[in-house]
């Protein structure tokens, strides 16, 4: 026993040895993989397409630039699209994102975000198939209104003295238009796209009374990575030049086709921000009463 006393030694020595060596290089594996979970932020952003855009996904687009973003940075960016009612029900929910993409006008997540930055727009504009017209016998007879999606197409066509003109949905307005039976359409950005794909000769009127065309993009309250989430807003709008691939508007997006009509407009009034569903109604209510002046005064 006495013999084998020392080779038991140094085997419990050995073994001990191979312990420690094994384990530190597993606890600095482990800590660092814990600084670096620690250092990493997942960016969850919301994309509601209150107002229809021009000819590519802005979920798509956000996502690009996530990815981008993501290259030079301990950063990955997961983008959704929702609905403005699905994005309001989740938020009643508690469910809420790093950031919120928007129009203009939606309500139900002015409690949600901390200021905001537009990174792309539409605009209005009275679209027709005559070539040769100079929108001079423009009236409620003779146009249709698209009534697009979540925004107040209405007021624009109150702005422009087109509150009693016929309102479709979308597709059905241009349709309208190229069977003739109206000679104007009052539409956005979405219908100079629409018309380009069929191939229709066209002209092209902007509508510089109204504009709340706007995407707006803001961090959330709740945002666990608040840092991150600014910095992905600053990497955003240095990518807003190439908007033009979405057939929206933003600095530095440069169009030479009927889309350049539609640039460096000025609007006597306009809705930017996102409100709180009393003032979307009050809006509302504004424009059925058909009251402009009020409309301008709440706007200006």
């Amino acid at each position: 026993m006495r013999k084998i006393l020392p080779y038991i030694k140094i085997s419990i020595c050995f073994v001990l040895c191979a312990a420690v060596c094994i384990a530190f290089p597993c606890m600095a594996f482990i800590k660092h993989d814990k600084v670096k979970a620690e250092e990493e932020a997942m960016l969850s952003v919301w994309q509601i397409d209150n107002f229809e855009g021009g000819k590519g996904s802005r979920a798509d687009f956000l996502q690009k630039a996530g990815g981008e973003f993501s290259e030079n940075n301990r950063c990955f960016v997961t983008v959704l699209s929702l609905s403005a009612e699905s994005a309001r029900l989740s938020l009643s929910e508690g469910n809420v994102p790093d950031l919120i993409s928007y129009g203009a006008g939606i309500y139900g997540i002015e409690n949600f975000i901390s200021g905001y930055k537009t990174w792309c727009q539409g605009g209005y504009c009275l679209l027709s198939t005559d070539t040769n017209t100079d929108f001079s016998d423009v009236n409620s007879q003779n146009t249709v209104v698209n009534e697009g999606k979540d925004n107040l197409s209405s007021a624009a066509a109150l702005t422009c003295g087109l509150q009693t003109a016929v309102r479709e949905k979308s597709t059905g307005a241009y349709v309208k238009l190229i069977n003739g039976d109206y000679k104007y359409l009052l539409g956005t950005q979405r219908d100079i796209y629409r018309l380009k794909t069929r191939g229709v000769a066209f002209t092209v009127k902007p509508i510089t009374q109204f504009n709340d065309l706007y995407q707006n993009i803001s961090v959330t309250t709740e945002s666990k990575h608040v840092k991150a989430a600014k910095a992905y807003i600053e990497y955003l709008m240095s990518v807003t030049d190439s908007v033009n691939k979405l057939g929206l508007i933003a600095e530095g997006a440069v169009y030479d086709d009927e889309m350049k009509i539609m640039q460096n407009l000025s609007y006597d009034c306009k809705l930017v921000a996102p409100v709180s569903l009393e003032t979307r109604k009050q809006i509302e209510s504004i424009i059925s009463d058909g009251d402009i002046n009020m409309l301008k005064n709440l706007l200006k």
